[in-house]
């Protein structure tokens, strides 16, 4: 009902209950499949659409785009809008949420779709959420996401979205961590762990160079690859959304504590999921509390 990203945290949740996964929760497939009927993009819309602009990459972004906007320009059913508020301003005492893409394509064994759909980060008002549902919607037309999915023949009309709204975290470092080691498919005792301070959308989006480290599980040994010199960072803006500041005092992202807190909690959420190497996102607080963000299969 909800995609695999926020059905692998509840597994997470459930089976390690000393692991922190922030709270949340679900507007599941059926109220995008409602929305997108109401707003006459049905299976006979997309198809139509999708024969337009077959073999025309520049028509294929610009089909898109305008999809993206019709959805975007649309109402919410005024029964769901109240139903989430309540739910958001209930369960998680309007706080701060990521409203987060969660889609029935990705996060898969052979497909992770990591970096293709659209979350809204710290979003803060009722409209904001409104606004946040519909840009998670329209992000399955996203350029990018379409020409991923068309490699492996999905059809428009096959693909399913909901949005997970989960309890914001403000972190002081976040980022990726492996249960393998990405430069060595041989190794089965090192963990991979890439890391920035502030938010780590850049380093999960893969557009910044971040401190990077192995760490041993038989050994417990630690490997430094790189070292972040990035002199700014993503933070939460007091008004919502997100704002960059000026990085002061420590080059270093993570402390030895935190790499083998990190690495052994992997250990943990990857025998949840059958011993399979995961890719996980985490953040950590400026307290040292680790919070798990997402968790899917490593695909090399």
């Amino acid at each position: 009902q909800c995609g695999a990203k926020a059905a692998n945290l509840g597994e997470i949740r459930a089976k390690l209950s000393q692991t922190l996964v922030p709270d949340g929760f679900c507007i599941p497939f059926a109220a995008y499949y409602q929305f997108m009927q109401k707003a006459g993009i049905n299976a006979a819309y997309l198809k139509r659409l999708e024969a337009s602009f077959e073999g025309d990459g520049a028509k294929r972004r610009a089909g898109l785009l305008a999809l993206q906007e019709k959805i975007r320009s649309q109402p919410l059913d005024h029964a769901l809008v109240r139903r989430v508020v309540k739910q958001w301003q209930e369960q998680l005492g309007g706080k701060g949420v990521f409203a987060r893409s969660s889609s029935n394509s990705e996060d898969l064994p052979n497909f992770s779709g990591a970096g293709l759909y659209t979350t809204v980060p710290n979003v803060t008002t009722a409209k904001a959420l409104e606004e946040a549902i519909k840009t998670g919607w329209a992000s399955v037309f996203n350029y990018e996401a379409y020409e991923a999915r068309r490699v492996l023949n999905l059809p428009l009309d096959a693909v399913k979205m909901s949005v997970f709204v989960q309890m914001a975290v403000n972190p002081d470092s976040a980022g990726v961590l492996v249960t393998a080691n990405p430069f060595d498919k041989t190794d089965k005792n090192n963990s991979y762990i890439a890391a920035k301070r502030g938010l780590g959308t850049r380093v999960v989006e893969g557009r910044k160079v971040a401190e990077q480290v192995l760490y041993n599980h038989r050994l417990s040994t630690i490997r430094v690859i790189s070292r972040s010199t990035e002199k700014t960072a993503l933070q939460f803006d007091g008004k919502g959304g997100v704002v960059e500041i000026a990085l002061e005092g420590r080059q270093r992202v993570l402390s030895d504590d935190r790499v083998i807190r990190l690495a052994s909690l992997g250990k943990d959420i990857q025998a949840v999921f059958g011993e399979s190497a995961q890719d996980i996102e985490w953040a950590v607080t400026p307290e040292g509390t680790i919070f798990i963000l997402q968790a899917r299969p490593y695909l090399r």
